[in-house]
């Protein structure tokens, strides 16, 4: 099992719209191949956010399946800066 970690930047001021655009982004994300959870979160007092997956393969963690989709231009639309995904392979789960 894989994990991806995206860390990022939102305007506090927007967390309402955020978190409402993070719902369809969940569901979105957990529709595709390989995905086996999803959870993010955000300090509403500093504006950072961050966002956790755990994929099946490499492979799969890797594909930026949701790239030129509505939901980014969305994400950027609010503001949104994220940084690039970090990978790493689960070593410990429940």
């Amino acid at each position: 099992m894989y994990m991806r970690v995206t860390r990022g930047q939102i305007d506090p001021a927007r967390f309402d719209e955020i978190a409402k655009l993070g719902q369809e982004i969940a569901a979105a994300i957990r529709q595709l191949p390989g995905n086996q959870s999803y959870v993010a979160g955000i300090d509403r007092a500093s504006g950072q956010a961050h966002s956790v997956s755990t994929w099946d393969t490499e492979e799969n963690a890797r594909a930026d399946r949701l790239a030129g989709s509505d939901l980014v231009s969305r994400i950027q639309a609010l503001g949104v800066q994220l940084d690039p995904p970090e990978f790493f392979e689960v070593t410990t789960s429940q």
